[in-house]
């Protein structure tokens, strides 16, 4: 038993498949990969729901050991302690009904669309979040808070009440072949893909240390094959292989 024997709660909003119903047989690759990583020092993973905000301040705060899939920006804004690998790569893509001729290039393009859905309370990057803080762009924005916040978007859109939905691509095609959407909405063009990572509490005991440990264990798991094994559950393949 050595210094990380304790229990490491982990929270975020659901973002399947990086991490999913705590229920679950298959409760999303990144808290599968966490407990396998952390299972030598005795540590047991116990993973939460929250809303996202909530989640990047309980870790800010100290109340929880760490959040799932932060992006850099969010690790910055909140104080988190990170390592050097990531727990996958996040392309941010513009998705529309198959019948719409829509395309995203650069962030001019963005102007045509007239009803966006988006996550209520996540950090966007690059042309996405550039046009969402523009104030003239505000009528547009629906911003969805709780949980299954990607099917509930996918369904809107289906409707007829959303006309773009700003997404993770890994996320968005999950979702659709889930809910058997595959060819109702599609990809009209996404940003460069941008690292997410599990983020620590700068309050949580040996942070640093921990965040160093999960370096190693994912780097062990790709040399071992057992990145890949986890990975194939969800149907996905290595993000360093992309």
């Amino acid at each position: 038993m050595g210094i990380f024997a304790q229990p490491l709660i982990v929270s975020a909003d659901k973002w399947c498949p990086y991490n999913c119903d705590p229920t679950s047989k298959r409760p999303g690759y990144a808290v599968e990969l966490l407990r396998e990583i952390f299972s030598p020092f005795d540590n047991q993973v116990e993973y939460r729901i929250s809303p996202w905000p909530r989640a990047l301040d309980d870790a800010n705060q100290g109340r929880i050991a760490a959040v799932i899939a932060a992006n850099k920006k969010e690790v910055l804004e909140h104080q988190l302690v990170i390592g050097k690998e990531p727990i996958g790569m996040a392309r941010g893509c513009v998705f529309v009904p198959a019948t719409n001729l829509f395309q995203y290039r650069s962030m001019r393009d963005l102007d045509r669309l007239r009803h966006v859905g988006v996550v209520g309370g996540t950090v966007y990057t690059n042309d996405f979040g550039e046009w969402l803080a523009k104030p003239s762009n505000k009528s547009k924005i629906h911003a969805v808070f709780g949980d299954d916040v990607t099917e509930r978007r996918a369904k809107m859109m289906m409707m007829g009440r959303l006309d773009g939905i700003f997404e993770d691509h890994v996320e968005m095609m999950y979702v659709l072949n889930q809910n058997g959407l595959q060819g109702q909405i599609v990809s009209a063009g996404c940003q460069k893909a941008s690292p997410l990572f599990i983020a620590f509490s700068p309050r949580y005991p040996h942070a640093r240390e921990l965040a160093a440990s999960l370096d190693a264990g994912l780097q062990k798991m790709r040399k071992t094959g057992a990145l890949k094994r986890h990975l194939d559950h969800y149907g996905l393949t290595d993000w360093q292989s992309r």
